[in-house]
């Protein structure tokens, strides 16, 4: 999202595939650095003054504690690959990554099925609706 109006929606199959949340977590916010990276990239290359670091949320704790510990130590090749990825990108400032409980995750809504009342509440925010159209809301 640029200044709160989306402009980049990223949605992909992973290559590798994992036995557990923790490795398939660090690979998507190793994707998320990469496009957060090429998105400031361009925008300065547009002229658009980029100042301060992007924001990147995530939903799996385990996996935002360890970015911000610079001492972790990973066992597969390629989750430590990502890890330093994204330990990169926040130890330069480039952007800083926060939890957001599963609950708040707007992303959910285009991959997972959600009742009504949890969509409508996630996607009010992304689609700047005012607050008179949640009269029609059931």
């Amino acid at each position: 999202m640029l200044n709160k109006t989306p402009i980049d929606w990223f949605s992909k199959k992973q290559l590798s595939v994992e036995s557990a949340t923790y490795g398939s977590e660090f690979v998507a916010a190793r994707i998320g650095t990469d496009k957060i990276v090429e998105m400031k990239y361009m925008l300065r290359m547009l002229g658009v003054p980029v100042e301060g670091p992007s924001i990147m949320l995530g939903d799996n704790l385990a996996v935002i504690n360890s970015a911000s510990i610079p001492e972790d130590t990973l066992k597969k090749r390629h989750n430590a690959l990502s890890y330093h990825r994204v330990r990169e990108a926040i130890a330069a400032k480039v952007l800083k990554f926060h939890h957001i409980s599963g609950k708040e995750n707007p992303a959910d809504v285009l991959i997972k099925f959600l009742p009504s009342a949890v969509w409508w509440h996630l996607m009010k925010p992304i689609l700047h609706w005012p607050d008179w159209a949640d009269k029609d809301n059931p």
